[in-house]
């Protein structure tokens, strides 16, 4: 049986992923920084048979990350798999009117929170004898999306990221690759949607493939990272956008 973590698997992306690593035969430990989240979805996922560990905590706390991987450890005693999901939205308008502790927190989850979680996990994917790394990027670590000044910084820095656990850790058989979504339908989206904030038949006109992406696409593009087809692949990050980042017409 192969073990993997999920972090930030409460709702929508990471949600998606473990369910879809669940029906790959995967254990998965599943965090979420608020614990009822993270029960809900491990009792979803018991009830079909598959085994799953809720991990409450704060990815860019160091030791409940730490804290995170250990009972992971002592569960199951082996680790295949990390996906480094776990994210906040942050905030928009002017950058002088920006909050600087709102700024800094963003940059936590997203870049300390990776940072952490695979610096924890990687023993244990040596121990395995090796393992995967997959981390959640963003069509806005590729491309600049304006007063979106934490946001895009801490994506761009995951794609950094992963390349470099990518060059260090090929050697212990660990692959990292990441995953770059567009925009894609989560319940959050859905509600800025359904408010009006954002404009779907703008977006989807903007899309080549003519349509928002689903957390299930992007679960798809983990299984295939994760998948013998993509044995040689290390370092890489995999814009799934529908097109969105290639086009570019006005």
């Amino acid at each position: 049986m192969k073990v993997a973590i999920v972090t930030g698997a409460g709702s929508g992306i990471g949600n998606q992923i473990a369910l879809a690593l669940s029906s790959e035969g995967y254990a998965v430990g599943v965090n979420d920084i608020y614990a009822n989240k993270a029960m809900t979805k491990v009792e979803a996922i018991r009830d079909t048979g598959k085994q799953a560990l809720p991990l409450p905590g704060d990815v860019s706390n160091e030791a409940e990350a730490k804290e995170m991987v250990s009972k992971v450890n002592e569960t199951w005693g082996r680790l295949d798999v990390l996906i480094n999901n776990a994210g906040i939205h942050d905030q928009q308008g002017p950058v002088i009117d920006q909050d600087v502790g709102i700024w800094q927190r963003l940059i936590d989850v997203h870049l300390k929170g990776t940072f952490l979680m695979s610096k924890f996990c990687a023993p244990l994917l040596i121990k395995t004898g090796g393992g995967q790394i997959v981390n959640i990027a963003s069509i806005s670590g590729l491309v600049t999306f304006p007063v979106r000044t934490a946001y895009g910084p801490a994506k761009s820095a995951v794609i950094r990221l992963t390349q470099i656990l990518a060059l260090e850790w090929a050697a212990q058989n660990i692959r990292v690759n990441a995953v770059a979504p567009g925009y894609v339908k989560t319940e959050l989206v859905a509600e800025l949607l359904d408010k009006g904030i954002l404009n779907e038949e703008l977006l989807v006109k903007r899309i080549p493939l003519g349509r928002i992406g689903t957390p299930a696409d992007i679960a798809n593009a983990v299984l295939f990272l994760l998948s013998d087809s993509a044995n040689y692949i290390t370092g890489h990050t995999l814009v799934v956008d529908g097109g969105w980042t290639a086009y570019g017409f006005i």
